[in-house]
């Protein structure tokens, strides 16, 4: 494949995803990764997108809604290592809330069967946990939404203030320093700022191709994020950044 058809493929896939890595577009293009540098530059030199670390972004910054299948596989084995470092936070006895992340999702499909409660509208969580004879598992109803496999609306809501959720463990489509998480999907975004809310500890689950990215819809300022859990692509600068905000940061081994 000659170089500007492939930066053209690149350009198409940044329009479905809103960010691209390095490492997965030289695996998808079977090619090196200085190669797809290389493309990324050439495009970034013709304004045509944002270079960020380890990959790119559109030039707005925003990312595109993406469903729940696409979203599974991107960025597995960092998904994998902030579950594994999440997994230590959890405890008998003890209320925990799972958004409709595929990061949440690594995490429940290695949790333990211990006697706590699990509040979520996802379906993907139910299914996973469904099984497990000690988990009391909440579902909080609503209408299902099938690209991203939840359930939304105001009977969703009305199930959360009904608990006391100890631990919410959500993620997002990006987090901006300034302004906290965000959203593509206004309900989706509605629903997690409720948890955000009812929550007594708000765990940020996310791989650093997220951090520095914003979407449509915030849902989380700083303030209210009491730890963030992310993967070693994550530069020093950001994580010095995230810090001095007064967050917990933990960078989760690959």
């Amino acid at each position: 494949m000659l170089a500007p058809e492939r930066q053209q493929q690149i350009l198409t896939l940044l329009d479905q995803r809103g960010i691209v890595r390095t490492v997965d577009l030289a695996e998808e293009f079977q090619v090196t990764d200085e190669t797809i540098r290389r493309d990324l530059q050439v495009l970034s030199d013709e304004e045509q997108l944002k270079r960020i670390h380890g990959g790119a972004s559109s030039l707005n910054g925003k990312s595109k809604l993406r469903s729940f299948s696409e979203r599974s596989f991107l960025n597995i084995e960092a998904k994998e290592a902030i579950a594994r470092e999440a997994l230590k936070l959890i405890q008998p006895n003890r209320t925990y809330a799972f958004d409709s992340s595929t990061t949440a999702c690594a995490l429940v499909s290695i949790l333990p069967d211990l006697p706590f409660r699990v509040v979520t509208n996802a379906f993907a969580i139910l299914e996973q946990l469904i099984l497990k004879e000690a988990v009391d598992l909440i579902s909080t109803g609503g209408r299902y939404h099938p690209k991203t496999h939840t359930f939304i609306g105001g009977d969703s809501i009305n199930t959360l203030r009904r608990h006391q959720v100890h631990t919410a463990f959500i993620s997002c489509i990006g987090f901006d320093i300034e302004r906290g998480a965000s959203e593509g999907f206004e309900q989706q975004a509605s629903y997690k700022e409720s948890l955000v809310q009812f929550a007594e500890e708000v765990v940020l689950l996310m791989d650093s191709s997220k951090v520095n990215q914003h979407s449509e819809y915030f849902f989380a300022p700083v303030e209210r994020v009491h730890r963030i859990i992310t993967d070693e692509g994550i530069e020093s600068g950001v994580a010095e950044a995230i810090r001095k905000r007064g967050l917990k940061l933990t960078i989760a081994e690959q």
